[in-house]
């Protein structure tokens, strides 16, 4: 009787380990269990996300993107453009604030007024030579939606969230 179950649990083990890509694991494009082609993507720091949306946005293309942050592991909102960020950021607190890079002027102002200061990323759609120079010299990440992949974006956000929590580390160690 126990040769059998160690039989069964030999072979129930093979058969579980052929089903997942187990040479996935630590990958953080691939979520554990899944295969390659299911091209899943986890948040390394799933954070609180603001969505203030470009004026030239369409609402399918914002609920498009407040899905892929979802599907990630990301908590969404996405206010329109003209709100009063100070009202939003009373209301609860987000990591971080993506917007058009034409909108990071106004959100910065916003920004200083906010206890907990999160990151901001900006979008740059089709810019010139000189706005996308200026925007790499100002900001660390950027997401081009014209010259990167879905899960480049993402990358970005992992990318921001990662240098915030250095910043935070460097902070404490200070004090």
């Amino acid at each position: 009787m126990l040769r059998h179950l160690l039989v069964v649990a030999v072979v129930a083990t093979t058969l579980a380990s052929d089903s997942a890509d187990l040479s996935a694991c630590g990958d953080k494009f691939l979520r554990i269990g899944r295969s390659e082609r299911f091209r899943g993507y986890a948040a390394v720091h799933p954070s609180s996300i603001l969505i203030y949306t470009p004026t030239d946005s369409t609402p399918a293309g914002i609920k498009d993107f407040e899905s892929l942050l979802k599907r990630a592991g990301h908590k969404t909102l996405a206010v329109e453009n003209g709100v009063r960020l100070s009202q939003v950021f009373a209301a609860a607190k987000y990591d971080v604030v993506i917007a058009a890079y034409a909108d990071t002027g106004k959100i910065k102002e916003e920004l200083q007024f906010v206890a907990s200061k999160p990151g901001l990323l900006p979008i740059l759609y089709k810019p010139t030579k000189a706005v996308a120079a200026e925007a790499a010299k100002e900001y660390h990440s950027l997401i081009k939606p014209d010259a990167m992949s879905k899960h480049e974006a993402l990358a970005e956000i992992d990318r921001l969230m990662e240098l915030r929590l250095k910043e935070s580390f460097a902070a404490d160690a200070v004090r």
